[in-house]
């Protein structure tokens, strides 16, 4: 399992950040949960750690970021991809998540 992040420059830019910043904030809630990041160029990547919980943090940490007012505006794409060759466009789902975050640190 992985999931892929590309970014909007100057949406980022526009709103006075940096994509090393967009890039950190994420990277930080990946890291925390005990994944991987095999790229943090373009695309930015991020895989399982082979742990039965893994499926259900990147999960949490995705719908987490749909939930902010920033992710669904800086990311370009956002693309899960299953072990078995399934692939979602996360950011189709961002309408349908409710909630708010705030901005990246």
């Amino acid at each position: 399992m992985k999931v892929e992040f590309t970014f909007d420059k100057e949406q980022i830019q526009q709103y006075g950040y940096t994509v090393d910043a967009v890039k950190q904030t994420i990277l930080r809630g990946f890291v925390a949960k005990g994944l991987r990041c095999t790229s943090a160029d373009e695309p930015m990547t991020f895989t399982d750690s082979g742990h039965k919980e893994d499926f259900s943090n990147v999960w949490a940490i995705l719908m987490a970021l749909l939930r902010t007012d920033w992710f669904p505006k800086f990311a370009a794409s956002c693309t899960w991809y299953d072990d078995d060759g399934t692939q979602e466009d996360v950011l189709s789902q961002a309408g349908k998540v409710s909630g708010y975050c705030g901005a990246p640190q």
